[in-house]
């Protein structure tokens, strides 16, 4: 990965417990050291991963999750209880392109593609910490791909991923869905098969879910449209939500608000919102005119606050915010012009503590507590020569722990954890 316009990552190095200062990138306002984190060190988990998930519970406890990349990939867990060390690894199953979530009790779900590419499969840590063995969720298919899941505070869970069912057919997007204390249900097609397909997910408070679908012809634009999941076990019809749309990216509140950000021309960032029950309002600028966008990032507590990261080519990072039933500030300039930015990441908790994280060949990061102003920049991952960031995840814990987990390109999988 050499130059990634507006890419989405949803979204590596020197092992060391200090934190490194980043004197060329001044951050334009700095916090009290005290609400900074202190971070720890870096750990390394593999090389070459086949897919990585990283999730944050309730109680404190991180969950990562990646594939290894033998063939079939080895699926496996490791967890980090609060206030301890990593656990080692576990062996949860086989397949590629893991994606983990947890409730509010701690139980965490976990969703894969299978080593043969043709099944989606599921498996659930329980809270006296016993894996499931994996559960197949649809019909064996052709090919699938993009599995991705959400799960919300009681334990609700609801999967989607692309298909095609047969070699001659084109992509469709499909879903399952498992209440709380129940079974998974049967899969359902929640499109056509006529290309649809890389699904994002997002569930309120009550269950309802929200399944965020993408398809583009042959010289015509992409559309972006949404299909619901009510709580009385019915899909609704699909929703447009734009006629012109590109990386897109879709966040749910516990109230069951809807964000989705996308870009209409590769240039401009928008944001599109849909209150709990109603339809999609009209689309919103979020990034100035004329600013060329290297990459974005969308970040929604369950308490309805949203924050979206702003990556730009020349460096300079921004923060647009808006609070839960509120309006859009204008961008909020947080890192001056200074390094490469490819790939920016964030994350928010329902204090309002928030993380940033960017780079291009170095990874690097800024705290901002509830009400504060934003910590001075700490380089997370320093620059290793020609390895660009690939993915980059972070997550929020109780007050206010951050877990980042990251991808370059010849380095192997990592993981640093930093503690305000």
């Amino acid at each position: 990965m050499s130059s990634r316009p507006l890419v989405r990552s949803l979204v590596g190095t020197v092992v060391t417990a200090a934190v490194l200062a980043a004197p060329s990138l001044a951050p334009v306002a700095s916090a009290d050291a005290t609400d900074a984190p202190v971070w720890g060190p870096t750990r390394t988990l593999a090389a070459n991963p086949r897919g990585e998930s990283v999730a944050a519970g309730a109680d404190g406890a991180v969950t990562v999750v990646w594939a290894t990349s033998d063939t079939p990939g080895r699926v496996l867990a490791l967890r980090r209880p609060a206030g301890a060390g990593w656990t080692r690894p576990m062996l949860i199953g086989r397949g590629s392109d893991p994606v983990a979530a947890v409730d509010d009790r701690g139980r965490v779900t976990v969703v894969w593609a299978t080593g043969s590419g043709r099944d989606v499969v599921a498996a659930r840590r329980s809270v006296q910490g016993v894996w499931s063995a994996p559960v197949r969720l649809a019909a064996r298919a052709y090919v699938v791909a993009d599995p991705v899941l959400a799960v919300d505070g009681r334990g609700d869970v609801v999967v989607a991923w692309s298909s095609r069912d047969r070699a001659n057919e084109r992509w469709r997007v499909r879903a399952a869905y498992r209440p709380a204390g129940g079974r998974w249900g049967a899969a359902a097609a929640v499109s056509a098969a006529d290309g649809t397909r890389q699904p994002q997910v997002g569930i309120a408070g009550d269950g309802t879910a929200v399944v965020l679908v993408s398809r583009q012809r042959f010289g015509h634009p992409q559309v972006l449209r949404s299909v619901e999941w009510a709580p009385d076990g019915t899909w609704s019809e699909p929703s447009l939500v734009t006629r012109e749309g590109y990386q897109p990216t879709l966040a749910v509140d516990a109230a069951g608000n809807a964000v989705v950000t996308f870009s209409p021309d590769f240039e401009r960032l928008v944001a599109v919102e849909r209150p709990a029950g109603g339809d999609w309002q009209a689309p919103q600028a979020l990034s100035p005119p004329g600013v060329d966008l290297s990459d974005h990032a969308l970040a929604m507590s369950t308490a309805g606050e949203v924050v979206v990261a702003l990556g730009r080519v020349n460096g300079r990072v921004d923060v647009v915010r808006r609070p839960a039933g509120g309006t859009w500030s204008a961008p909020e300039r947080v890192v001056a012009r200074g390094t490469t930015v490819y790939d920016v990441v964030v994350a928010v908790d329902a204090a309002g503590d928030t993380f940033l994280g960017w780079g291009g060949y170095a990874l690097l990061g800024a705290y901002r507590s509830a009400g504060g102003a934003w910590s001075a920049p700490v380089t997370l991952s320093p620059d290793a020569g020609a390895d660009v960031l690939e993915r980059t995840h972070a997550v929020l814990g109780p007050g206010g722990d951050v877990t980042v987990l990251w991808k370059q390109e010849a380095l192997p999988l990592k993981v640093r954890v930093g503690s305000p």
